[in-house]
């Protein structure tokens, strides 16, 4: 792809709620994310508690003004975070837009003082696995099927 250029991150709006729904009902994309199984009420829930929450950034991710994923930090304390991220959008997968989504939020966490970034991933999830070893993280623990990794800003 290698049109990053084409890549903005966006403010998670009720837009990016609805795709999120629908990208997360894909089993696949829930087993590699470990996101566990959750109803419409919940997911409503939690976005409208996105407003007065401060450990947690998200961002959806427009290519050429369309939703094709999301990313953010999350359990943010003192000065680390959990960065997460998925392409909910099957046909972009391969590329380019982990890495950028990685880029972006070590650029925000470097802005703003939050010194380690680490991750949780499905031990099985080798494509992410090696777009985190390549840009920096390492392998902290692996716990039950989960590799937790983390890295320095």
């Amino acid at each position: 792809m290698n049109n990053t250029i084409n890549l903005v991150a966006v403010t998670f709006d009720k837009t990016f709620l609805e795709h999120s729904w629908v990208w997360l009902q894909d089993e696949e994309i829930r087993d590699l994310t470990m996101t566990p199984n959750f109803s419409k009420e919940q997911q409503i829930n939690w976005f409208n508690s996105l407003k007065q929450r401060y450990d947690y950034l998200i961002w959806g991710i427009q290519f050429q003004g369309n939703p094709v994923g999301a990313f953010g930090i999350k359990n943010i304390r003192s000065n680390s975070g959990e960065y997460w991220g998925y392409i909910g959008n099957k046909s972009y997968w391969g590329k380019g837009i982990g890495k950028w989504m990685i880029n972006t939020s070590i650029e925000y966490a470097s802005k703003n003082d939050i010194e380690c970034l680490y991750l949780r991933t499905n031990y099985q999830n080798t494509r992410a696995i090696n777009l985190y070893l390549k840009t920096g993280f390492i392998i902290s623990s692996i716990e039950d099927s989960v590799l937790w990794m983390k890295r320095y800003v």
